[in-house]
């Protein structure tokens, strides 16, 4: 066993123990068994969670680390009134958690709970602009795109939750961006708390849930920036709520995204294509008859396609498809002075229409084209500080471009946003290891060595930082029964092996990603 503060922990963190334990409710269930590793994590969870601390879990498959942590989770969440986020990056886990772990765990654990799944605002249909669509689709939709509509308000009297992995055959990119929730135009102000609305719906199903499961991507984009979550006073999404990721080997990767900076050509063509398509000759301009608009919006669309093949005739991209921009002005400026006119032309078209409904279309619109500019502005310039700028072709035949940009060190982001006092954060993946060439850093850690992935379950391990102010470093002894034990550690003290260089990369993990912590490590050896 392990000896992280004592050998028994509170009456919470002991209850998760036995329920894990050899003869405890889990091991009895059919088709499981007793697994110490399974227990050791589930453990440091509980102990996480009750003392609202941060944690990081590296356990090898077949540790069983959903149950793990949904467990302590769910009981935690349902003692303290709280919300259990767990977010994942693949859909696969997801579906995993929701359709055969928490069954599971409801059949077991002798309390009732409920979860649900969490999906961006834009997978939901919003009968109200549907409505909107089918009055203006001559002219906002061409001849086979009226079909479509006609096709999603058909679908709309039938579905279930009004989200798209309820339609059978996927819906034209270019009508459903008319017809899905938006986050300015939906509201419960507007759109009302009834029945017909299916995100207010879902949004309500929500809040009655205990655990959300979400994605990585969504869950950075509804953190919003680090300042942000900064002015919050607890929690992240919120007010009483704990984050745990799994997978969370992806989390830098996909915090970067999300907190950096990316102009999309696509999405910036069909920005403007909203307000004015000059091939089809439909948009939000022609609804409003302004031809001022109309002339702005078509000259744009040609303006963004020349930008960004000038931005690819400067980029060199036979290594693959990104290029790295290491100095500012790759091209010249010729696109900002346009998409600043074609702001200030939405704003005045907004502030002339009497339909507050398409007042607030007009107004989201013009959201877009400012953050664009702003984007793109920065890009040119590089004046971000500590960012990385680069072009990566997008698409499915590579027909596009994007710039992005993004923190060069995330550590200092995510400290502000996930490791934040009186919240509490559970990382934990099979691979938080990985082996590379040369030192990286991963939400500010120096990574571990790669883990093989066939390794049987007796060498299977289980790394983690719980994290402590100030911090002070430990040797652990080994007990004859080949299982590490530690020595006992005041709460302010680390243990870490001296002659191991993975618990020193994992202590660097501690040390370098939070700035402080304690940290405790198990490896079971053959008998």
């Amino acid at each position: 066993m392990i000896a992280l503060k004592d050998s028994i922990g509170t009456e919470f963190v002991e209850r998760v123990r036995v329920f894990f334990s050899e003869n405890g409710p889990l091991s009895k269930a059919k088709n499981f068994e007793f697994r110490l590793q399974q227990q050791e994590m589930a453990t440091a969870v509980a102990k996480a969670l009750e003392e609202e601390r941060h944690l990081v879990v590296e356990a090898g498959t077949g540790v069983g680390k959903s149950l793990a942590y949904l467990t302590p989770a769910i009981l935690f969440a349902l003692e303290q009134h709280k919300r259990a986020i767990v977010s994942t990056h693949t859909i696969n886990l997801q579906e995993q958690l929701l359709y055969k772990d928490v069954p599971i765990l409801k059949k077991i654990l002798p309390v009732e709970f409920e979860a649900a799944l969490m999906k961006g605002r834009q997978n939901y249909l919003c009968p109200r602009r549907l409505e909107r669509a089918l009055q203006q689709s001559n002219e906002l939709f061409t001849g086979p795109e009226q079909n479509e509509l006609k096709r999603l308000a058909e679908w709309a009297r039938t579905t279930r939750d009004g989200s798209l992995s309820d339609l059978s055959i996927e819906p034209d990119p270019k009508v459903w961006v008319q017809v899905c929730s938006e986050s300015h135009i939906c509201t419960g102000k507007t759109c009302g708390q009834g029945p017909g609305c299916f995100y207010q719906q879902a949004r309500k199903r929500l809040l009655s849930s205990d655990v959300i499961v979400i994605n990585h991507t969504l869950l950075f984009m509804l953190l919003g920036s680090p300042d942000q979550q900064g002015e919050r006073e607890s929690g992240y999404l919120f007010p009483n709520d704990f984050i745990i990721f799994d997978e969370a080997h992806t989390v830098e990767q996909v915090a970067s995204r999300q907190i950096g900076i990316g102009i999309s050509q696509y999405g910036l063509r069909s920005t403007v294509q909203r307000l004015y398509n000059p091939r089809t000759r439909k948009g939000l301009f022609t609804v409003m008859r302004d031809a001022a608009g109309v002339r702005l919006a078509a000259d744009l669309v040609d303006e963004v396609d020349k930008f960004f093949a000038a931005v690819e005739s400067s980029c060199d991209f036979r290594k693959g498809r990104e290029f790295r921009v290491r100095a500012p002005e790759i091209v010249r400026d010729t696109i900002t002075g346009r998409l600043t006119a074609l702001q200030s032309r939405i704003a005045e078209v907004a502030r002339r229409a009497d339909d507050e409904f398409l007042k607030a279309e007009l107004q989201e619109l013009g959201r877009r084209i400012r953050d664009a500019r702003d984007g793109i502005a920065i890009f040119l310039e590089q004046c971000a500080r500590e960012y990385v700028y680069w072009v990566e072709r997008t698409g499915k035949t590579a027909q596009f471009l994007s710039l992005n940009a993004a923190p060069i060190d995330i550590a200092p982001v995510l400290r502000r946003m996930i490791f934040r006092e009186d919240c509490s954060c559970v990382m934990t993946s099979a691979t938080l290891s990985t082996r590379v060439t040369r030192k990286r850093s991963s939400i500010g850690s120096r990574i571990l060595s790669k883990k093989r992935k066939d390794a049987p379950l007796s060498s299977s391990r289980i790394i983690a930082a719980c994290i402590r102010w100030p911090i002070k470093w430990r040797n652990f002894s080994r007990e004859r029964n080949s299982i590490f034990l530690y020595k006992e550690a005041a709460p302010h003290e680390a243990v870490c092996s001296s002659n191991s260089r993975q618990h020193r990369a994992a202590s660097s993990l501690a040390r370098t990603a939070f700035g402080w912590g304690w940290m405790f490590r198990a490896r079971r050896y053959p008998m």
